[in-house]
């Protein structure tokens, strides 16, 4: 007994995983950013290959496709935290001195032929309801844009580690793929196969599929904003492509209030062309989504969904990234089980049974 004991203490698959597990330990507080450094390695590493050829040197080519998509991304949430500190205060101001709920009330009044006047009383409150939750949101957004300012030192570090991983990652990432196989066992290595083929497929349905769908809605919505004169058209649009990736909820949030505000302030015309562009959208992205989704994976909306609600009470605003990938992922470790199961020869798969019962 004490023979076998320190023959697993000593053998080399123990110390490997003590010694991946304190690593595991030590990198935890960065774990978030350099799981999303893999995510963007993964993104950065075929546009670097594609621009080897015309800039010679490995290295140079990976620092080119980082630029070429992360800075973008980097101007986008530039602007989005200009647009809330230069337009949260107004807002506020504007709710409150313009009294949302009383104008509203007062317009409805006017106009008695359109509605019951036993509806005024609760149309009343219920636009002063509207005008608290957006004063609530609206002072919400500036607490956190101020902790958000607060942890600049901390966010510097992590953005640090953030570009490191994603170079390093994109130029060494095939090291750690041969020393994972390495340490997977043969009559393992199908199932890994399977895995990596069907995680390929996850991902591009995720970024193809979903994240390039809410890009085109959201540019389709800034383009519109802006014709139709709205202000912050830019921030709106982006805010909309945000919100046209989670699942069962799209761009309607972003419209809906448009719509109310152009409501509230009697430019109904206005109002009419955002709903009918928002079902527009809505027809576009019931077309658009399956035809590029179904080419690669078909992946069940809940996923995304827990993904998107879950990953950021986890692991913050990374979270909205990570969330649904990591979800993704597993779903592709269940689909390659599956499939592993199904292509197994017949006399593998009455050993593994036996084994099993064994």
């Amino acid at each position: 007994m004490i023979y076998k004991l320190k023959g697993t203490l000593t053998s080399a698959l123990f110390v490997m995983a003590v010694l991946l597990a304190l690593s595991l330990v030590i990198l935890t507080p960065m774990l978030s950013m350099i799981i999303l450094a893999a995510v963007f390695a993964y993104v950065v590493r075929p546009i670097a290959q594609r621009l080897q050829p015309f800039l010679r040197f490995q290295s140079l080519a990976i620092l080119v496709a980082m630029v070429v998509v992360i800075l973008p991304l980097i101007f986008v949430v530039l602007y989005c935290i200009h647009s809330l500190i230069e337009s949260a205060p107004a807002l506020i101001n504007a709710a409150s001195a313009a009294n949302l709920g009383n104008a509203t009330l007062d317009s409805l009044q006017s106009s008695p032929q359109y509605l019951p006047s036993s509806l005024l009383p609760y149309l009343g409150s219920a636009s002063g309801v509207v005008e608290t939750v957006f004063s609530d949101v609206l002072r919400g957004v500036a607490s956190y844009l101020v902790d958000f300012v607060q942890s600049i030192p901390n966010l510097a570090l992590e953005l640090f580690v953030f570009f490191a991983a994603t170079f390093y990652l994109a130029r060494d990432g095939d090291r750690l793929w041969s020393y994972a196989k390495m340490a997977v066992p043969q009559e393992r290595k199908g199932f890994f196969q399977n895995l990596v083929r069907e995680t390929d497929n996850v991902l591009k349905s995720i970024f193809y599929g979903h994240f390039l769908t809410a890009m085109l809605v959201g540019v389709i919505s800034g383009i519109g904003f802006y014709l139709l004169g709205y202000p912050y058209a830019l921030f709106l649009g982006i805010l909309t492509g945000f919100t046209q990736v989670v699942p069962f909820i799209g761009h309607w949030p972003t419209y809906t209030v448009l719509a109310l505000y152009d409501l509230f302030a009697g430019n109904y015309i206005r109002m009419v062309v955002v709903i009918l562009l928002s079902i527009a959208l809505s027809v576009l992205d019931m077309y658009v989504r399956p035809q590029i989704s179904g080419r690669y994976a078909d992946i069940h909306p809940m996923i995304f969904l827990l993904g998107f609600i879950c990953g950021p009470l986890l692991m913050g605003l990374v979270g909205f990234i990570i969330g649904p990938l990591i979800l993704g992922v597993a779903y592709a470790a269940l689909l390659a089980y599956k499939n592993s199961r199904e292509t197994m020869d017949p006399h593998e798969n009455k050993a593994e049974t036996e084994g099993n019962k064994t």
